[in-house]
């Protein structure tokens, strides 16, 4: 389906994320837990969840096929789940460490280890296989893709990793949840210890699973679905750890911030738009705007409108174009390549991001070289060098 609309990729993400938090919630049904279905209800509300569940992003594609290996751990098809999720997104290979706690959890004694070679072997052997075109053509520079982008500041990865994951109330609502379970620590503890329902291996694969990601995350703190992978073990914890009223409470209040009391980043051409209550201020550099009525959930509609509606300038622009031109579009260049479908100017290339060699052979074939806004600093940084203005210039749409 590599050709498929996007409607198609929409119905697909939607789906696998349904079976994905369906199979999540069946697994803690089977532990006997009691809010299994407000835990599921939680996931799902949580805003970078219940957005990135309609795209067509691999992050909830990723989840889904890790969350439906919670029903197969004792199976062979679990080892073809995981690779599934690791074919999505690589770093889903992580959640083989927790899986073979669990299959350790799970099995009959004399069975352990054989399952969890099983699951073992049958995850790497699919991984390879779906990895094998990859391999060919790019050897193993695709793992070190992003490291040629700079970590951002302290205050921007908490925007991404913390606000921007659960939004204001959700992040509030979780600040008073966990002050709640310091202040009676030794009642909860004692509570968790006494209760034959709660299992100490599935505490421990929560608490694994929460920090390999939020380890995963700080090395690369570039994008805030990057922590989806953990959001279904937090609300895990919180099931085990407070109470059902508090619980219940907790789960609609994350719903409130994905629709209300947004802070959001402000761009007139990639950011979201603001209501006219918002409040702005200037943040580290970026403008960023309180709103009380535009939460995560249309902050990342308005985002998505504002993005299409400057790749249609850059395209009426370039329409009329008749001299060979390469424009360094950079995270642009998806929108641009879906909406150009079926009217290309074949004058016109998109390079994502272009080295300083092939720049200077476009130069020579007389190519304009033109560069997106950003594109200059972000090139420059992909290659670690500063080169992309003596061969380009900024591509004007008005």
């Amino acid at each position: 389906m590599w050709n498929a609309s996007s409607v198609a990729y929409n119905f697909f993400t939607l789906f696998i994320s349904t079976t994905g938090i369906a199979c999540f919630m069946l697994m803690l049904k089977k532990f006997n837990l009691k809010n299994w279905m407000w835990a599921g209800i939680g996931i799902a509300i949580t805003p970078i969840i219940y957005i990135n569940s309609t795209n067509d992003m691999d992050y909830m594609w990723a989840l889904g096929f890790t969350l439906i290996v919670a029903v197969h751990h004792l199976n062979v098809s679990a080892g073809l789940f995981l690779a599934c999720a690791i074919g999505c997104r690589i770093t889903s290979g992580a959640m083989l460490i927790p899986m073979c706690l669990l299959v350790w959890h799970c099995a009959e004694k004399e069975f352990r280890i054989k399952n969890i070679a099983r699951i073992i072997f049958c995850t790497a052997l699919f991984t390879l296989l779906i990895f094998f075109p990859v391999f060919r053509n790019y050897g193993f520079s695709f793992f070190t893709y992003y490291e040629h982008f700079p970590v951002p500041f302290f205050s921007k990865i908490f925007y991404k990793g913390v606000i921007s994951v659960y939004g204001f109330i959700g992040v509030v609502a979780l600040f008073i949840s966990i002050l709640f379970i310091v202040c009676k620590r030794k009642t909860y503890c004692e509570a968790i210890i006494n209760n034959k329902n709660i299992s100490k291996e599935i505490v421990m694969i929560s608490i694994l699973t929460i920090l390999l990601y939020g380890f995963s995350f700080m090395c690369c703190p570039l994008k805030a679905a990057f922590v989806i992978p953990l959001i279904p073990f937090v609300w895990l914890m919180f099931t085990l750890l407070i109470l059902d009223r508090s619980f219940k409470v907790l789960v609609l209040l994350m719903a409130v911030s994905t629709f209300t009391f947004g802070i959001n980043l402000s761009d007139p051409l990639r950011g979201s738009k603001e209501s006219i209550f918002s409040i702005q201020r200037n943040i580290a550099g970026q403008k960023v705007a309180f709103d009380p009525f535009i939460g995560l959930l249309m902050a990342d509609i308005t985002k998505r409108q504002q993005r299409t509606s400057y790749a249609i300038k850059v395209l009426s622009k370039i329409s009329s174009l008749k001299k060979h031109t390469l424009i360094i579009v950079g995270w642009w260049n998806a929108d641009l390549l879906v909406l150009q479908r079926g009217h290309e100017n074949h004058f016109v290339k998109f390079a994502y991001y272009i080295n300083e060699p092939d720049l200077l052979k476009y130069q020579k074939d007389n190519y304009e070289i033109f560069y997106l806004p950003e594109q200059d600093t972000f090139n420059d940084l992909r290659y670690q060098k500063i080169f992309t203005k003596r061969f380009a210039k900024f591509f004007y749409t008005n």
